[in-house]
């Protein structure tokens, strides 16, 4: 079979993934409501959910960051540090493009998730397909069949500086992102960019407005196709360590020219979630979702200490683990509302440290600083009301103090801690609740 048959096949079996059925996004009054959401899980699951819940066409502007195929694993890194106050670097697996079955595999997988987002996509909405020279030349055909090649809208090329190069090739740096519409009618605002006049001087056009700055005379012009952005850097204020992290430059762009403010924006591959923290700071409603536990939890630190309201849900229960992490609260202000100020700090945290997903290098680091301070290895505490199937992503504290962490929450709560590769265990609590 040949890959256009295998496509053809992906999209005719991945029509019957689910079925369409009265949902909760319209309240009873007819207004249209929305709450932010991260979901651990699988993406395939939960644009199904959504799909149930009556989000069909809601979407504005889908982007996705998918694997690549391009057979490699990759790792986030995180710091600890040893008895002597040094820091070390720890590379801790963050997700797995290896694709042990064929490229025929990959295709189907991407084409039924593919579908997913072109029925959650409004018809005004814009589809952001991100991908590399591994394969965008598939997916393109996929796209094509799935939102016709009429609705082809632009192949954005982003150029870097960072990664590596070869002696045999001349040096990858650019991806491909692939911009499709779901009808006709499609919503998009062009930004301006800067285009200097040949030798930097005046042309003096008539109806022509020119400007002037330090590098010469230029008129404003729609944006072109090739964006130049540079990568997150190491030192850079936004970096998360992730793997594969994208810039919030990038994503801004992207959310501004795609949809007006209060727009509602996705992200199925949702990693550390730039995407979704460019939606915060741009004023868009929106929703992530990724299968790793260590993207949902950085995605979780980041987005609540941008003060973003989110609530937190799961796809599958937590697995039990045999590590503790004991919280002592040590007092508590009542507010208005009948929720409390609860201030605790960390007493003890003992994490469950899966070495199969680090670096056989790093092992001695992640050995020596448990020796040195074992709470360093915790990360942020989830506070849970009611059955712990959802979250508040404003009740949260972070362990970056242990000795002076507060929360609020109701007089009944269960805390979840997280260690800084994204597992969870459950706190025992002592003092004052």
């Amino acid at each position: 079979m040949t890959v256009i048959e295998q496509i053809l096949e992906g999209i005719k079996n991945g029509r019957a993934l689910y079925e369409e059925v009265p949902g909760s996004f319209v309240t009873d009054s007819g207004k249209e409501e929305w709450t932010n959401e991260i979901r651990l899980g699988d993406n395939l699951d939960y644009m199904k959910e959504l799909l149930a819940r009556g989000c069909a066409g809601k979407f504005g502007m889908i982007y996705i960051d998918p694997p690549f195929f391009t057979r490699s694993s990759f790792n986030a890194s995180l710091n600890v540090k040893d008895s002597a106050g040094s820091s070390h670097k720890v590379h801790h697996l963050a997700y797995d493009d290896k694709f042990d079955r064929d490229l025929a595999y990959y295709i189907a997988n991407m084409t039924v998730r593919l579908l997913l987002m072109r029925d959650l996509l409004a018809d005004d909405g814009l589809m952001w397909v991100h991908l590399d020279w591994h394969s965008s030349h598939y997916i393109k055909m996929v796209l094509d069949e799935l939102m016709g090649e009429k609705n082809f809208v632009n192949e954005i090329i982003w150029c870097y500086k960072s990664g590596g190069s070869g002696r045999r090739h001349f040096a990858r740096k650019h991806d491909t992102i692939l911009v499709y519409s779901k009808t006709g009618d499609y919503y998009i605002d062009v930004p301006k960019e800067k285009s200097y006049n040949r030798d930097r001087k005046p042309y003096r056009f008539r109806g022509v407005s020119e400007y002037r700055d330090e590098n010469g005379w230029y008129t404003m012009v729609n944006m072109k196709d090739v964006w130049n952005i540079d990568m997150v850097g190491r030192t850079s204020a936004e970096r998360t360590g992730y793997a594969t992290q994208k810039p919030l430059e990038l994503m801004k762009r992207i959310i501004e020219a795609s949809t007006a403010e209060g727009g509602l924006v996705g992200d199925f591959f949702c990693g550390s979630g730039s995407l979704m923290e460019a939606a915060h700071l741009t004023g868009r409603a929106w929703a992530g979702c990724d299968s790793e536990e260590l993207a949902a939890a950085m995605t979780r630190r980041r987005l609540a200490k941008a003060g973003a309201e989110f609530r937190f849900t799961r796809q599958d229960e937590a697995r039990p683990l045999s590590g503790r992490a004991d919280i002592q609260i040590t007092g508590r202000d009542e507010l208005e509302d009948g929720r409390f100020i609860y201030r605790c700090r960390l007493t003890d945290f003992v994490p469950d440290i899966d070495t199969g997903s680090i670096q056989m290098k790093d092992r001695t680091h992640v050995d020596n600083a448990l020796t040195a301070d074992r709470l360093q290895f915790a990360d942020h505490i989830m506070i849970y009301s009611g059955d712990m199937s959802e979250l508040i992503g404003s009740s949260m504290a972070f362990c970056d103090e242990p000795e002076e962490m507060s929360f609020i929450a109701g007089p009944e709560f269960t805390a979840v801690a997280v260690d800084i590769f994204g597992r969870e265990y459950e706190a025992e609590l002592t003092g004052v609740k």
